[in-house]
């Protein structure tokens, strides 16, 4: 299928997705209630489990010098441009043109500073480590060629990892790459015997693995794991992929055995990285960089600064000379003509509508020192801005921008990078629980929010309790405690706590009595498999008498 068809259909895919899992999730379920049936469709339909989408234009990051310029300059190593090189296919190669926080890396890297990159996805942060550990790795060999790994890099899951390992694999297939003698490997407890066993003998310079797998090298001295461990004493690169993930339990996990590594390595030099997304949305740029510092301060056990953090840079892609306030008269006109095909690149640039989008979707350009990302909007909210500031109709608007984004998506540079790409936020959440009180069908109060008390009535004591429905029937059960101190008591119980407690009480349920229902406390509309006639009479068989389902009346309060 033509990419241009994909794209323009990504909203009516986005509706079909919703509407398949509207579907899907309410397929093990039927109630039989028609209270409870209206009010949880009632939920459905007002989009309860998936909020309106949001829509953010892919800003474009600001271009600095390439690999090879790098080089030239004395900056990197000479393999680094013979390495660091991309195209279609090998006639066309060319040395990568890095954007500016990936320079600053390499800035750093050679200034022998830890780091941290806090740039959004596709800003190429695996090049900001890579490439100044390669430098480093590849100007040491020549003094001291002898093997070892010099660089471990841990990613926290292993598919992260394996794409990690294709991508730079891609670079080693360069023209003259393995001339340089560089060796990168992968062990993240994916590999057999004797790949591990090949990796122990031959220890590459950079490791690829993940921080489970770290510890189990560290920890269980099997043979093996004692090798690659020891090949890697006087470690000098350490970097922590999505650093971001590294929170609460897992993080101060995290923080240990880097401790516990640069003490076993005798890593008195260790130079650590950290890359991110954004780790810190509140306050200042500077104040979210003192966050982000501080946070990979302690899992690095080292000082990381303000000045370490490298955010990203963003430059506008449309026309400079054209703001706002510039184009918003042109807005109305341009609104009532189709979007695309452009006839050329700058014709994009001018189009009044990509300004708008770009100023208003993707770069805030409002009392900053530099551009940020705008926030993610709404298709409706997006919409009724450009509707008020083209002054047209807000559905007019909505399909303008719908289709604009979509024949947007086709326009690429000279060198097929997408100019104007933007993201569909749709976040899913799965169907939670019906709670309702303990009134009559239509009196109840029926709520999908998880809480203990009915909304508004708390010193009333009317409790809330979670509502289950039969498979077969869709009847609906509320799981109860029976308190019996003084009087019947019953209060919401988990449906999975069966277990006895210091109060001694009793596990059940509630399930109301309609006159539809086969069950009105007769013998006779018990399931034949409880009961039997031993002579004449009907009577329920020994292992089922605590089954039987007994008459109570309670009020709302149980």
């Amino acid at each position: 299928m033509p990419s241009h068809f994909r794209m323009q259909n990504v909203f009516r895919f986005r509706n079909d997705l919703i509407d398949q899992y509207s579907s899907f999730s309410r397929s093990f379920t039927r109630i039989a209630a028609t209270d409870i049936q209206n009010h949880v469709e009632a939920e459905y339909k007002a989009g309860r489990y998936w909020p309106e989408p949001l829509i953010q234009i892919n800003p474009n990051y600001k271009r600095g010098l390439s690999v090879e310029e790098l080089v030239a300059e004395g900056s990197l190593h000479e393999g680094c441009a013979t390495l660091f090189k991309a195209g279609k296919d090998i006639a066309s190669l060319q040395s990568i043109r890095l954007f500016t926080h990936q320079v600053q890396a390499v800035s750093k890297g050679q200034n022998q500073r830890s780091f941290v990159v806090t740039t959004g996805t596709g800003s190429g942060k695996s090049l900001s480590f890579f490439i100044p550990i390669v430098h480093h790795i590849l100007s040491e060999k020549e003094t001291d060629p002898a093997p070892r790994t010099r660089a471990i890099i841990v990613y926290p899951m292993n598919a992260l990892a394996n794409s990690q390992a294709e991508e730079i694999g891609k670079f080693m297939q360069n023209p003259g790459a393995s001339s340089l003698g560089l060796s990168i490997a992968r062990y993240t407890g994916q590999e057999s015997s004797a790949e591990r066993a090949a990796l122990a003998k031959n220890p590459p310079d950079i490791l690829l693995t993940n921080f489970m797998m770290l510890e189990l090298i560290l920890t269980r001295f099997e043979e093996v794991d004692r090798q690659v461990v020891n090949h890697c004493q006087g470690l000098e690169f350490l970097v922590l992929d999505e650093l971001h993930t590294y929170r609460g339990r897992q993080g101060a996990d995290v923080a240990m055995l880097v401790r516990r590594l640069r003490q076993r390595l005798k890593a008195d030099n260790l130079l650590c990285i950290g890359t991110s997304a954004t780790m810190s949305s509140t306050g200042t740029a500077e104040d979210q960089q003192r966050t982000v510092a501080a946070v990979a301060s302690k899992l690095f056990g080292t000082n990381i600064t303000e000045t370490d953090v490298i955010d990203e840079t963003l430059e506008r892609t449309t026309d400079l000379s054209q703001g706002l306030d510039a184009i918003k008269p042109l807005l109305a006109s341009r609104l009532a003509v189709p979007s695309g095909p452009w006839p050329e690149l700058d014709a994009f640039r001018r189009d009044p509508l990509a300004v708008w989008t770009e100023l208003t979707l993707g770069l805030d350009m409002r009392n900053q020192s530099k551009p940020r990302r705008a926030r993610p909007r709404s298709l409706s909210e997006a919409a009724k801005l450009l509707a008020k500031d083209a002054d047209v109709e807000v559905p007019r608007a909505t399909e303008a921008l719908k289709n604009f984004l979509s024949a947007a998506q086709e326009v690429t540079t000279p060198d097929g990078r997408a100019l104007f790409a933007f993201k569909l936020h749709q976040f899913i959440s799965g169907p939670g629980k019906v709670l309702s009180t303990l009134e009559p069908d239509g009196e109840r109060q029926i709520t999908l929010d998880a809480q203990r008390f009915a909304p508004g009535r708390q010193k009333e004591g009317v409790l809330l309790f979670t509502t289950h429905f039969c498979r077969e029937c869709g009847q609906e059960y509320h799981p109860v405690w029976e308190s019996s101190e003084n009087a019947p008591q019953f209060t919401p119980r988990q449906i999975d706590d069966v277990g006895s407690d210091e109060k001694q009480r009793r596990f059940g349920f509630l399930c109301p009595i309609r006159p539809e229902q086969s069950y009105q406390g007769n013998i006779e509309d018990l399931p034949d498999s409880w009961t039997e006639q031993p002579k004449t009479e009907t009577k329920i068989k020994q292992t089922y008498k605590e089954a039987v389902p007994l008459p109570v009346s309670v009020n709302e309060r149980g």
